[in-house]
């Protein structure tokens, strides 16, 4: 049983705090840039659907 690797504390939470991938930047910053490009998108996608009907 030594080749066990040892249980997580928190089974809802694969990695230790080590492991985590950090990002650079603040998280208000990458929300705000995630939310920026999904509109951007939306209306990229918008306009080529009004476009590609008529």
């Amino acid at each position: 049983m030594t080749d066990r690797e040892p249980e997580p504390k928190n089974p809802l939470s694969p990695y230790y705090p080590s492991e985590v991938p950090g990002l650079p930047g603040n998280g208000r910053k990458w929300v705000a840039v995630l939310l920026s490009a999904t509109l951007l998108l939306g209306a990229a996608y918008g306009v080529l659907s009004v476009l590609l009907s008529g």
